[in-house]
């Protein structure tokens, strides 16, 4: 908010004295009287990946969908690093602002002075492998809240999407996911036989999101995958192994989790996918249904059952 702003919110008698001596409050003032906010803000952090028509598309995404957050852009490391004891609510920064080692070290200065909860931030890039291995390098703790968009292969819809979802905490995809955590192992076609063991952390019909074991393997967008999964430990009947096909849509910036989606689907394969996800959704319920017996079965007695039990 302006100085100019500040001005039009401060009634008359805050700058005006009539002269008369104020009568002197009572109990009933202070109960009344509202707490004062503190400010929320957004913080850009523009560089060359983001020019001018950009930087003033997402200011006016913002202040038109979240009016109540204080949109400031940094021109320096100094002016980015002042807001560390803010009540910061989006950091956007591009990952050129002031050389890409700089900064990530004043990214991670934001994070570390942000003491009442995690710092979603969204990094802007041209080289998502130089923007991955400089942040493991600084901010690997952080990498469950933080994502990067790549400048020039994102629409501004789907830019606009993810600093909604970093604001708002929420999960968007086309498909409810389940939580998993099936073990696997991988090849990626681009590093020849070599397989990696890994695990599907959540599992959709169109896609999961896949982790490497050991630090073995980095991802990178676009890279064909074959997926061996260990069917048979879930569904009776069916081989040991199912070999799917997969391409990484999505790198998260700790670089050795991928979103994938499935390829090459043959109608059987589908069918497969189909009752594998089906199973774990009745296990799903099941473990529900299991711990809501365990913690609510008192409460769920039959009327009959509850009113015969002598007072």
């Amino acid at each position: 908010m302006t100085n100019e702003e500040n001005r039009k919110n401060t009634s008359p008698s805050d700058n005006e004295s009539d002269g008369q001596d104020k009568p002197t409050p009572v109990m009933s003032d202070y109960l009344q009287a509202p707490k004062k906010k503190r400010k929320s803000f957004v913080v850009i952090a523009p560089g060359p990946n983001l020019d001018a028509d950009g930087l003033v598309a997402i200011q006016k995404f913002i202040s038109t969908q979240y009016p109540k957050l204080t949109i400031v852009v940094a021109k320096n490391l100094d002016e980015l690093t002042k807001y560390a004891s803010k009540n910061v609510m989006l950091a956007l920064i591009d990952d050129e602002f002031n050389g890409r080692d700089q900064t990530l070290s004043a990214a991670r200065l934001l994070k570390e002075k942000k003491s009442d909860g995690p710092l979603p931030t969204v990094f802007l890039t041209q080289d998502p492998p130089a923007l991955i291995a400089e942040y493991q390098k600084h901010l690997p703790v952080w990498h469950e809240v933080d994502d990067y968009l790549v400048v020039g292969e994102t629409s501004r819809q789907a830019m606009f999407s993810m600093l909604k979802s970093a604001i708002e905490n929420r999960n968007q995809r086309r498909a409810r996911r389940f939580k998993v955590n099936i073990p696997i192992i991988f090849q990626a076609l681009d590093s020849g036989e070599t397989r990696f063991q890994g695990d599907i952390l959540d599992f959709s019909i169109h896609g999961a999101l896949i982790s490497v074991s050991n630090d073995a393997h980095r991802f990178s967008i676009k890279d064909q995958l074959v997926i061996h999964v260990p069917i048979s430990q879930f569904l009776k009947g069916k081989p040991d192994v199912f070999r799917v096909s997969a391409r990484v849509r999505r790198v998260l910036i700790s670089g050795d989790k991928a979103g994938i989606s499935w390829e090459h689907l043959t109608e059987e394969k589908v069918a497969t996918l189909t009752e594998l996800l089906t199973h774990i959704i009745d296990v799903s319920l099941s473990k529900a249904a299991a711990s809501a017996r365990q913690r609510y079965g008192k409460y769920l007695e039959e009327p009959e059952a509850a009113s015969s039990k002598p007072k």
